[in-house]
């Protein structure tokens, strides 16, 4: 049963989610819990509806001793979300701090997203639960393919109205966590990320699959799309370096050069996932349900002309038009299945979205769901999101399993919040880093290059020689295309690595710390 909660709001003073995280919530050490869900602000992706709220959480509770945190294993991870949700019950009744010397916080606005619940990720190995589809390949990471937790306390930030929701277990956590805000100014080095151009930290950044490798999985991809099997596919490939920054480090630089509506940063005890992802699988709230599918990208312009030139060539292109409709096709059947009949509209078409080293273009969906569905089975609905599997989505499934080298792990799964209420908002995992401590990965990472014959270097990216063994992170990314009948290999291997540019620039510039 889900226990009351103690409010209080307070001016939130243009502060970032970052700020607010690193003040209140950023453990001390590495097997700390800590989550943020961070929009950007000030809002430069010009959707405000995307990039209204933040939040923000600390340690999960604790009740008769027992940490509310859970890894649910295959095959009990949808089951484990119902019994979540109809665990609600008296406990949902939300508190204000009227107990505090100070007045109680006003009445909670109903369009806040999160009062209460749970914080967690979907790895893309879920989709296992819900289709048949082959164990072809390993997961070598050391992170659960789900995990979710209820907060002990946590802030929501309304960047619109300038006011920072702080909730607790007890109105003695919510002085507490006041207090640390009066002692954390904007301005302090906690939320910096300096450079300098001193002692240089050494990367050894390396694909899983060679670029001619890559190449004959495309060409493999478009034999299934020529006999009929599919209409497109997304082929993804991964990549480790090794670092000595945290993964909080990379998080700030990477949403400095990439700032993204949909970013998120998680402190576990298994690492660090670090995502500045711009795409949403799925929003629920007071039963309106919405998926914004990405599908068609290209590189940003030098130049203003140049990026203009761009988009408009993207827009125009039909086969780029043709891809992205017919993804934009599943979602809405997708969506259709849990939503009630004539609802799902789409009422965003073929938008361009900028962000710092691609552009892309993206639809919204929106349906109202059934009253016999719940948020769980939204999420059953629409997981993994079709843009990054491809269409048909289980037959593509099934060829990723076969053409790709190791399992996804949590690359293209989703993550976010599931409130009390039902409400509920995930990401796609996307634009995404991933660290672990070396020393207890190095096997796993030797195994999974092992899976796949060929190294593909990435000092051509501008990262620097191998560092040794005994390096304090792994770090790990994935990026893909779509592969579509008339899709040349070689352009999307470049298309993979224009996505991977904003992370490997961070690396780049934490090289210099």
């Amino acid at each position: 049963m889900t226990k009351p909660w103690h409010w209080r709001s307070l001016p939130l003073e243009n502060r970032t989610g970052a700020e607010i995280f690193a003040a209140l919530f950023l453990p001390t050490t590495p097997s700390g819990i800590a989550t943020l869900l961070e929009s950007p602000y000030p809002n430069p992706t010009k959707q405000p509806q995307l990039s209204r709220y933040s939040i923000c959480a600390g340690a999960p509770r604790i009740v008769d001793g027992v940490p509310q945190m859970w890894t649910p294993q295959l095959g009990k991870v949808f089951p484990f979300l119902e019994e979540l949700l109809q665990s609600r019950g008296v406990g949902e009744q939300i508190l204000n701090s009227s107990s505090s010397p100070l007045p109680p916080a006003p009445c909670l606005p109903p369009n806040l997203p999160f009062t209460g619940g749970w914080l967690g990720w979907l790895g893309y190995d879920v989709a296992w639960e819900i289709e048949q589809l082959p164990f072809a390949k390993s997961d070598t990471l050391p992170f659960p393919v789900a995990f979710w937790y209820e907060p002990e306390s946590y802030a929501v930030l309304d960047h619109v109205e300038q006011i920072l929701w702080i909730a607790g277990s007890d109105i003695n956590d919510v002085d507490r966590l006041k207090i640390l805000l009066e002692e954390k100014k904007s301005g302090d080095s906690l939320y910096q990320v300096t450079a300098s151009q001193d002692q240089p930290i050494s990367f050894a950044p390396e694909f899983f699959t060679s670029q001619s490798d890559y190449e004959t999985s495309v060409n493999r991809a478009k034999k299934y799309i020529q006999a009929g099997d599919i209409f497109q596919a997304n082929l993804s490939l991964r990549f480790a370096a090794s670092t000595n920054a945290s993964g909080w480090s990379i998080y700030q630089t990477l949403q400095k050069i990439n700032p993204s509506p949909f970013a998120s940063y998680w402190q576990t005890p298994w690492g660090e996932v670090v995502s500045c992802s711009p795409e949403r699988l799925v929003l629920l709230q007071n039963q309106q349900a919405q998926t914004r599918p990405i599908a068609g990208t290209r590189s940003r312009g030098t130049t203003p002309e140049q990026d203009n030139q761009l988009a408009q060539e993207l827009l125009s292109n039909t086969k780029e038009q043709a891809e992205h409709i017919m993804l934009l096709d599943l979602e809405r059947n997708d969506l259709g299945r849990v939503c009630e009949w004539g609802t799902v509209k789409v009422d965003e078409l073929l938008t361009i979205e900028r962000y710092s080293h691609v552009m892309h273009l993206v639809s919204n969906v929106k349906g109202t769901l059934k009253s016999d569905q719940s948020a769980v089975d939204l999420i059953r609905a629409m997981f993994p999101g079709g843009t990054i599997t491809g269409c048909p989505k289980v037959r593509c499934m099934e060829i990723i399993e076969e053409l790709e080298p190791v399992r996804r792990s949590l690359f293209y799964g989703s993550c976010g919040y599931l409130d009390w209420r039902g409400n509920l908002d995930l990401n796609i995992l996307i634009r995404t880093l991933l660290l672990a401590p070396a020393s207890s990965v190095e096997g796993q990472r030797a195994e999974g290059r092992g899976q796949k014959a060929g190294k593909e270097s990435l000092t051509q990216h501008g990262l620097n020689a191998p560092l040794p063994l005994t390096a304090l992170n792994t770090v790990w990314g994935q990026v893909g295309a779509g592969i579509v009948a008339d899709s040349d290999p070689e352009k999307e291997w470049y298309e993979s690595l224009h996505k991977a540019q904003a992370q490997l620039a961070a690396l780049k510039i934490l090289n210099y710390q």
